[in-house]
């Protein structure tokens, strides 16, 4: 039979009833694990209420929410087995003419399947989804992010739901069916990692983690849609949740739309059979030899060192797994030696030569691992893992430089080029030498670079100060420093690392005063050897007495001529390891506090305060804080210590 309509009469509501009770069993399956789940939040919930924390509301929030992201997880799976059970009647001759019997058109069909199916895996995981928000939910935040949870989820279902269905309509056997539903959302991802962990391994600088954080990881893999959409929502990574949305929509929508075309056009003679699509199993075939290739190739040169010969051990295990992954899904396609084996094999070929000259090609650097771009393409540059994002000229060149000197110094630690191995961005330290003495900037430190450039794109860099491969360091320690001290010490920098300071010409914040503002005073004890915290100091939180303070406080930061000694020793004080002393005998930390949204007092503005600020601490000594500036208590017992 090859029609592509049964009858011109429609009976949606029954078909739709048949495929919903059809995985009636599936459903009571989910439920109940579903039910297991609420019973284990309710115990988690019991302990959660009997103990003591600061954050109650937190603790039931992050429980609900992660409830609802275990549910997801249990729907997807739920979703391909019941999709694949659902539209098995395609893979058998005897259902296929039944359902061909049936007066209802192809698309009506379909439709019922899909919408049954997408319905019975639906239901369980939202009530019981509500169910866990309403027992965990107590704040705003987590009701939303709750609720765009349970909306992805239910998106998730049908675009894997869908996936599966055309899939289904596709291939002759429910064992074809799997395969290839599972098969293609691995390869995709499996793929996207293994050239991500490929490239990030040949070519020192390069960062994998900006590939995971774009869309692209399950641009073809509907499984890892929620997934993906979660950890985006929890980073705060606005662009990259909204963009799968948005993609997860479109998806479920072009599937729906293939699936439809698919049952209108495929031949009755495919049960059982043959694929619907012949191209397919060959796709599927050469994508997962590429993984299992590639796997195995990086896991062979992953223990050895970074010699031309990796390139031929990689090589090697590429080819013989590959194949050997081709051959066994060569016979599970063809049941046996039914299909002409030269044309899959060509297609073999044709992608190990491709993947092979890729690798080849990337391990010669192919400019990337030296690439810099232009100063006059640069918009701004977020250097280090602070975030801060420079955008004055000067600070621009100084930055690149500083990333030319970590690019020249890291391609002097390896075998260049022709590189293939695991590149360990080891930050190991080397104790007993007097790097921490010299360069205590650099020390221990992780340069990122991340360009963000007029026409809105970014290229992001990465390198660490010591490798552990190398017993001498290749850097150029001396210019490092004294960029970074350049860069610390520029009025960009003091105003990026204290941005609620310049955050508004008045110390209120819309329009409130803060509730408190004090200082700390950080003494040095002979005795005791160490800094000890001398106690509070609760200062004024009149308008006029704090915005004078501010503003001598911002004088003093734009003047200091040492400010990079901010950004050392974890960023309480510097300490001279050569004469084993601190600078200085004593510092201060200012804070100004704030209320939230809860009411509790946040501290907006915390500025640590030098010895040589003088227009800070003379305002505060003409206010009237002379006697508690100059003369501090200290007790050696101080818990609160350095």
């Amino acid at each position: 039979m090859t029609s592509t309509i049964s009858s011109t009469n429609k009976n949606f509501a029954k078909l739709y009833k048949w495929a919903f009770g059809r995985n009636r069993a599936l459903m009571i399956v989910f439920a109940v694990l579903m039910a297991v789940g609420i019973v284990i939040d309710i115990q988690s919930l019991i302990t959660i209420s009997h103990s003591r924390i600061d954050n109650y509301d937190d603790s039931m929030g992050l429980l609900g929410y992660g409830s609802i992201l275990v549910a997801q997880l249990g729907a997807v799976c739920f979703s391909v087995i019941s999709a694949i059970h659902t539209f098995n009647f395609l893979h058998n001759k005897r259902s296929t003419d039944m359902f061909g019997a049936v007066p209802a058109t192809r698309s009506t069909l379909y439709f019922s399947h899909l919408l049954g199916g997408i319905t019975a895996v639906s239901i369980p995981f939202t009530v019981g989804s509500f169910i866990v928000m309403a027992l965990t939910c107590r704040t705003t935040q987590y009701f939303m992010t709750d609720v765009g949870f349970i909306l992805m989820g239910i998106v998730a279902i049908a675009a894997v739901y869908s996936f599966t269905a055309l899939i289904a309509y596709c291939c002759g056997t429910s064992l074809d069916s799997t395969i290839i539903t599972i098969g293609a959302n691995g390869i995709y991802m499996g793929v996207v990692a293994i050239f991500m962990f490929a490239t990030c391994s040949m070519i020192p600088g390069l960062v994998g983690s900006v590939i995971f954080n774009t869309p692209i990881i399950t641009l073809f893999a509907p499984v890892g849609f929620c997934v993906f959409f979660d950890a985006y929502c929890t980073l705060g990574q606005t662009t990259a949740m909204w963009t799968t949305v948005i993609w997860s929509i479109l998806f479920t929508a072009g599937m729906i739309l293939l699936g439809n075309h698919a049952a209108k056009t495929r031949k009755m003679e495919t049960a059982q059979n043959e694929f619907n699509i012949k191209w397919l199993p060959i796709v599927i075939k050469a994508g997962i030899s590429v993984l299992a290739g590639g796997f195995a190739g990086m896991t062979a040169v992953s223990g050895q060192g970074s010699s031309f010969s990796n390139m031929f051990i990689f090589s090697f295990w590429y080819i013989i797994t590959g194949f050997a992954a081709f051959i066994i899904l060569h016979l599970i396609f063809s049941r046996g030696t039914k299909v002409k084996f030269l044309p899959s094999l060509l297609t073999y070929a044709g992608t190990t030569a491709a993947a092979l000259g890729l690798l080849f090609a990337m391990t010669t650097g192919l400019g990337i691992d030296t690439y810099i771009p232009a100063e006059s393409n640069i918009n701004s540059i977020t250097f280090q893992s602070d975030e801060m994002e420079y955008k004055d000229p000067e600070n621009i060149k100084t930055i690149m430089e500083l990333h030319k000197l970590m690019m020249e110094g890291t391609l002097e630690d390896i075998s260049h080029p022709y590189y293939i191995g695991i590149y360990y961005n080891s930050n190991s330290m080397y104790y007993g030498t007097d790097y921490e003495t010299k360069y205590p900037l650099t020390f221990h430190a992780s340069f990122n670079f991340k360009y963000n450039k007029k026409f809105g794109f970014t290229t992001e860099r990465e390198y660490y100060a010591y490798f552990g491969r190398s017993s001498t360091p290749k850097y150029d320690y001396e210019k490092i420093e004294e960029l970074l001290k350049k860069l610390y010490n520029s009025d960009e920098y003091k105003k990026l690392s204290n941005p609620e300071l310049w955050k508004a010409e008045s110390i209120k914040r819309n329009g409130e005063l803060p509730v408190s503002a004090d200082i700390n005073i950080m003494v040095y004890s002979e005795q005791a050897e160490r800094y000890s915290h001398r106690g509070n100091i609760g200062l004024k939180t009149d308008e006029t007495f704090l915005d004078g303070l501010v503003d001598a406080l911002k004088k003093d930061i734009l003047a200091d001529k040492e400010y990079y000694k901010h950004k050392i020793a974890a960023g309480i004080y510097y300490y001279d390891y050569s004469n084993n002393v601190y600078i200085g005998d004593r510092y201060y930390y200012l804070n100004i506090g704030y209320r939230n949204d809860s009411n509790n007092i946040s501290e907006m503005i915390l500025v640590q305060v030098s010895e040589n600020y003088t227009n800070t601490l003379n305002y505060l000594r003409n206010n009237g804080y002379a006697s508690e500036l100059d003369n501090p208590s200290f007790s050696v017992d101080d818990s609160d210590n350095i």
